[in-house]
């Protein structure tokens, strides 16, 4: 990893500011900025108290050198130190709702919602009914809540993610907002913005199928960006495809003892870069470290 990206690093699992992580490095902020930018190079002392402030977060000096395999050992070390993630979230009723706001919030909004995250929690907490916002929007917030909540009952009876879990995920998601929930789609679709070309109807219940036999296989983080990258390719449903396999994503990565990974509404142009690599050039690269981002934000969350 250069400078930059090992700042960007530290930034990105500790939380912090800049102008906070210029102060643990002994330096100013300006100093920090031109690090940054590229404007300047840390001399040896500093750069040795930058590896060791990433080292302290999990990583040896050694293991630095790529930046994914970085990121994926920061993520196996916090698995091993909360050995129970699902449990430590299903004990507490303030980690279910947060989790379940900053997801459905941003995976809505990721998909045109206009609710704010404010208005999103008076729906589904305050059960109010928002004169300024559409009915549509409203019961797309509380069914996603519903869903996440589907979601992690069923990984907590050690039940496995299998192909039904999708269409189930589905149905409550778009009951009373789609005549088809739960049911994959028998028509043509396009994924808006993109050119990405989806799966011929026909053949959807073949590659469904397919892909989730595939699931279990090989590294763990490289086999979650494959799966949720040819998820929504094959884009089964007729509507509802990234709100569903964002949801996947999140049930493959509990299943690992891993914090679900939140995929900020902000980090949208970033996120389907990533996913159109993976998708038309089998680069997964982009979607592999943008996963590994995301589960940072998962764990700001449960992490004390």
């Amino acid at each position: 990893m250069n400078i930059k990206e090992k700042l960007q690093l530290l930034q990105e699992i500790s939380g912090k500011t800049q102008t906070e992580l210029a102060s643990k490095l002994g330096v100013s902020f300006v100093a920090f900025n031109n690090w940054w930018t590229g404007n300047a190079i840390p001399r040896k002392n500093s750069l040795e108290k930058i590896n060791k402030l990433l080292s302290s977060y999990g990583t040896p000096l050694e293991k630095q050198d790529s930046i994914f395999e970085t990121k994926k050992g920061l993520i196996i070390n916090l698995s091993k130190k909360y050995k129970n993630i699902l449990n430590k979230i299903m004990s507490r009723v303030d980690l279910i709702d947060e989790l379940s706001l900053q997801i459905t919030y941003n995976s809505n909004a990721m998909e045109g919602s206009t609710l704010s995250i404010e208005d999103t929690a008076s729906v589904i907490f305050d059960k109010k009914t928002l004169g300024n916002k559409t009915l549509n929007e409203q019961l797309e917030a509380k069914n996603h809540d519903k869903a996440f909540r589907f979601l992690l009952k069923t990984l907590s009876k050690k039940q496995p993610l299998e192909e039904s879990l999708a269409k189930k995920l589905h149905n409550i998601l778009m009951v009373g907002i789609r005549d088809d929930a739960g049911q994959y789609r028998a028509h043509p679709v396009r994924i808006t913005g993109s050119f990405v070309p989806t799966a011929n109807y026909l053949k959807v219940p073949q590659l469904m199928k397919e892909l989730f036999m595939r699931k279990r296989q090989g590294d763990f983080l490289k086999n979650s960006a494959y799966f949720h990258a040819n998820f929504e390719k094959i884009h089964p449903f007729g509507d509802g495809n990234g709100r569903v396999g964002r949801l996947l994503l999140i049930g493959m990565l509990l299943e690992k003892n891993i914090a679900p990974a939140i995929i900020k509404k902000k980090k949208r142009p970033e996120y389907y870069k990533a996913l159109q690599q993976a998708q038309i050039k089998e680069r997964y690269a982009d979607i592999e470290l943008f996963i590994c981002s995301a589960i940072f934000e998962g764990y700001k969350i449960i992490v004390d």
